[in-house]
């Protein structure tokens, strides 16, 4: 096998796998299968093409071109439980796929294109008469992003990176109207959207056993526009109109700061430590404007409130090199909630979570290099209220299994 005819197979296979469904969980984190058996903790150490999702500055380490390629699948199994009456979202796979490409153009400078997605939350609730219907029934959140980036080996030590965040961003949800004696209705809206962001990074060798990195990426403001349709149009006297018509919602995405440090005590063993801040706070309500307002008929909007809290990640991961071909690997991570405990909803029923993760990397030869990795999560149970209207919710524990796996092929 030639190399322009495994280079042929390798973009094939690619195309095949960004067409796959996206999902599960609003912040998503798992960009190839090394970086969750590493709990994330890959921004300052040994670099890999995906190096371009969290810190794009190591690609500078990557000499000519490759290539890499991945995919996670994730189910979940939770509940919640909002005015006493519980409910479990059906449980199904969703699947996560990832693209890079990085090539050295000169001495010291490097170009790299990443395709991955950040953002994606998906569950239904089987039972659209429960408590919680009035919040929400089903939801679907999917983004996609796609980052060309330049970086510049400014010394053998130091590099830099900056790059551009083109996402597109999708929307869904439904909800239960309720209309006393008359019954309910049913509210289906959805849009979508494109957001500009940006990232920059640095990564620096401090000495032949500590590496340290660092990137920040801004906010995304997405202005999705829609349409919003009933499961029974109609108009009500002395109650309201129900009309379908377009719709309207701005949702800012969180800015993100991450830190990371490696230490590599033997030859054959790296340790790492990451940090990321995420800064939630920017997610302070979701406003929908509606052409026609449920029960008005004419123009408005519905706004619920979230107050959302900046919050953090940190991540510890090891890696140990068994032999030439061999690659061991395992981590841990905690996730802290940015839920206010006095606006919880059942949209996005986020607490703390622990994640354990292993995995291992398997040099085929012939340039091609293959890395699987699977993770436990564990979320903790939350309580609190809604104070916009009364309710007591709680989210129960819960756990998710995610099974990674990524292919690297250097030219």
């Amino acid at each position: 096998m030639n190399k322009m005819f495994r280079l042929a197979a390798f973009v094939a296979l690619s195309c095949f796998c960004t067409t796959t469904t996206l999902g599960a969980g609003f912040g998503l984190y798992e960009f190839s299968a090394r970086g969750n058996a590493m709990g994330g903790a890959v921004l300052a150490g040994e670099a890999e093409p995906a190096s371009l999702a969290l810190n794009p500055a190591l690609i500078t380490d990557l000499k000519g071109t490759q290539l890499q390629l991945g995919v996670t699948e994730i189910t979940a199994s939770a509940k919640v439980t909002y005015n006493g009456e519980s409910q479990s979202p059906d449980r199904v796979w969703w699947t996560l796929p990832t693209f890079y490409y990085t090539q050295q153009l000169f001495e010291d400078w490097y170009f790299g294109l990443g395709a991955f997605p950040r953002f994606g939350l998906s569950g239904t609730y089987p039972d659209r008469n429960w408590a919680g219907s009035t919040d929400v029934y089903d939801v679907d959140v999917q983004s996609y992003s796609v980052q060309p980036t330049i970086a510049f080996q400014a010394t053998d030590r130091f590099s830099v990176a900056a790059g551009a965040e083109i996402m597109y961003f999708e929307f869904s949800e439904g909800k239960r109207i309720p209309l006393g004696p008359l019954g309910h209705n049913d509210l289906e809206v959805e849009g979508d959207s494109w957001g500009l962001g940006a990232i920059l990074a640095m990564a620096y060798k401090a000495n032949d056993k500590v590496n340290l990195g660092a990137s920040f990426r801004t906010r995304v403001k997405q202005g999705l526009d829609g349409t919003s349709k009933f499961s029974n149009p109609m108009t009500i006297p002395g109650v309201g109109a129900f009309i379908d018509g377009s719709a309207h919602g701005d949702i800012m995405l969180p800015a993100q700061l991450a830190l990371g440090i490696s230490y590599r005590p033997i030859d054959d063993l790296l340790i790492e430590f990451n940090w990321t801040n995420i800064f939630w706070s920017s997610f302070d309500d979701l406003t929908i404007s509606f052409e026609h307002m449920p029960g008005t008929g004419a123009s408005g909007s519905s706004r619920q409130k979230k107050e959302w809290k900046d919050t953090y990640r940190m991540g510890l991961g090891a890696e140990y090199t068994l032999s030439n071909v061999v690659k061991l690997r395992g981590s841990y991570i905690f996730d802290k909630t940015p839920t206010n405990d006095d606006y919880m909803d059942v949209l996005v029923p986020v607490s703390n979570r622990h994640l354990f993760g292993t995995g291992i990397g398997l040099n085929l030869g012939k340039g091609f290099i293959l890395d699987a990795s699977y993770t436990f999560l564990i979320g903790e149970g939350m309580s609190g209220t809604n104070i916009e209207n009364g309710a007591s919710v709680r989210y129960g524990q819960a756990f998710s299994h995610m099974a990674g796996l990524s292919l690297r092929y250097i030219l």
